[in-house]
């Protein structure tokens, strides 16, 4: 991994969240961090700009010396690693697959922003929207995730459906990057101990991927998935939590009602999605 891309918007929720990148960076092997501001300069879907005193000039000229101001914070973190800062006039999500392939970006990090930032990004379409648009793992750092603890322990969610769009690759760039025990959990709904036989292979595909690593394997019943997952994680204080979303059923349950509320709220733990592999 070399690449990290930092999305702020200079809200003290988006620096925790670049203070939290910062910290494992190192570990990740990061030799370059990007620090990326997207302002628009015209509302979206008119020609109408959005400060009539403020020209296109103005508004990059302004986001970098925010960027800047953020780079002098992030500087005694990150030495030794190369910080490059980037404003553009566009709107995120819909063009960031662009920018991390011309920037060759390995990992995103986004937080949350002000009070209402967080139903934008977690209640709203946009952290799905990122999440399906990016071919990059996100890592989404809730607004109170605290800082200086470290990455002690995973959990890595599974569904035991199709096993073959786990990335293996990028799974693995984490699990050595923290050689750290990784939970790996099924919560299902209902009581039946029985496995249907695509489950009983994904389990077994699950063991091979995580043989050379210390993982556990916890399957629990829960009416609710996600909030059996977050319960879970709580209760055994998980450091983060991986998940490999579907376009459909799991990512969308992620990002709906006061679930979403309770893991930006209520939890401390950043949640890393990584892109499922293309379907052989």
């Amino acid at each position: 991994m070399k690449t990290l891309l930092i999305l702020t918007d200079f809200s003290e929720n988006a620096f925790r969240a670049a203070e939290y990148a910062a910290e494992v960076a190192i570990p990740l092997q990061i030799n370059r961090v990007i620090l990326y501001h997207a302002y628009q300069s015209i509302i979206g879907g008119t020609d109408l700009p959005i400060g009539n005193s403020q020209s296109n000039q103005d508004l990059y000229l302004q986001s970098m010396e925010h960027l800047a101001l953020l780079q002098d914070r992030l500087k005694p973190t990150l030495k030794g690693i190369q910080i490059d800062l980037m404003a553009e006039d566009i709107s995120l999500p819909a063009y960031i697959s662009d920018l991390c392939k011309t920037e060759q970006v390995d990992l995103i990090v986004m937080g949350v922003s002000g009070r209402s930032g967080l139903e934008k990004l977690l209640l709203g379409s946009t952290t799905s929207m990122m999440i399906e648009e990016s071919k990059v793992p996100v890592l989404i750092v809730p607004k109170d995730t605290i800082i200086g603890k470290g990455i002690s322990s995973m959990v890595f969610t599974t569904d035991l459906k199709d096993h073959t769009t786990i990335p293996v690759h990028q799974l693995y760039e984490f699990l050595d990057a923290f050689p750290i025990p990784v939970q790996v959990l099924n919560v299902a709904k209902g009581t039946d101990d029985t496995y249907s036989a695509e489950a009983r292979d994904t389990i077994a595909s699950l063991h091979t991927i995580f043989e050379n690593y210390p993982a556990n394997f916890e399957y629990i019943n829960e009416d609710n998935t996600v909030e059996g997952i977050l319960s879970y994680a709580n209760r055994h204080q998980t450091s983060i939590i991986i998940v490999v979303p579907r376009k459909t059923g799991f990512l969308s349950s992620f990002f709906k009602s006061s679930i979403s509320k309770k893991l930006a709220y209520d939890s401390h733990i950043p949640l890393l999605s990584l892109p499922p592999a293309p379907v052989k």
